[in-house]
């Protein structure tokens, strides 16, 4: 099986190298989902990748199916709901994975620092932040002032989306009161 095309960073629709490119067998089993790699290869300077394997073709009777996506990198993180990452075939098509044109973003880190300055009481405090689309991701839960104390932390380091506004956005449920603040 050949597979190739190319990687490009979405927002700027120019290549990106250095990407993780895998072919993989894919089952799902309930909501879960069982991967076995056959090969990965990284996008050269110009974005392009191209390699061929050698698959089992029984798989595909065993309920797998064959799966070419892209991964996250040192300078490049993938956001599934937002751009094209994978692309499969249910059954033997040795074109299935040809031309194909994967996309990723620039990846930076953002540092929130955390300081508490109130000793109230509260159900759940959550930090979450959304860039390129209005989805917001997780990145610090807790559902109690003792899980603060016990975490003992100070700071958090989230990957997300270079040059493009990121949203934060803070959920605290204090008892009867429930705070929302965009930032």
């Amino acid at each position: 099986m050949n597979a190739n095309g190319s990687v490009i960073n979405k927002l700027t629709n120019t290549v990106a190298a250095g990407v993780p490119v895998s072919l993989s067998w894919v089952k799902f089993v309930g909501v879960f989902s069982q991967s076995e790699i056959i090969a990965t290869v990284n996008s050269k300077a110009d974005g392009s990748f191209n390699f061929t394997s050698n698959i089992d073709t029984t798989y595909f009777s065993k309920g797998y199916f064959l799966s070419v996506s892209v991964g996250k990198s040192n300078d490049y993180i993938i956001l599934g709901y937002s751009g094209n990452i994978e692309t499969r075939t249910y059954s033997f098509d040795q074109n299935a994975f040809q031309h194909k044109q994967f996309e990723v973003y620039k990846k930076a880190t953002l540092k929130i620092r955390l300081h508490r300055t109130f000793n109230d009481t509260f159900k759940s405090y959550a930090i979450t932040h959304a860039n390129v689309t209005e989805d917001y991701l997780y990145d610090y839960n807790v559902q109690s002032p003792q899980e603060v104390i016990d975490r003992n932390t100070s700071e958090i380091n989230v990957e997300t989306v270079a040059d493009v506004y990121t949203k934060n956005q803070y959920d605290k449920n204090v008892c009867k009161w429930y705070i929302h603040c965009n930032t």
